[in-house]
């Protein structure tokens, strides 16, 4: 398995915000112009997948996006 920097990050910023829905395009604008778009689409194309944590919901900018829930986390109460 090829290790996916920008799914990382991805990750990491989703995680950095939980229960924030966020689509691709506005983590994409967040993360700056070192993170390709395209790629962060592919990354959270992936993580989409993973539920949980990561479950869908709708961006405040209205497009279709991801949001890490806590009571993911071990320890968490849900």
């Amino acid at each position: 398995m090829e290790f996916d920097l920008t799914e990382s990050v991805v990750r990491e910023y989703l995680r950095d915000h939980p229960g924030e829905v966020r689509c691709a395009d506005c983590v994409a604008r967040a993360l700056g112009p070192d993170v390709p778009g395209s790629a962060v689409s592919t990354a959270m194309t992936e993580l989409a997948d993973r539920r949980p944590p990561f479950a869908p919901g709708r961006c405040s900018c209205g497009a279709s996006g991801l949001m890490f829930t806590r009571s993911a986390e071990p320890g968490s109460r849900a």
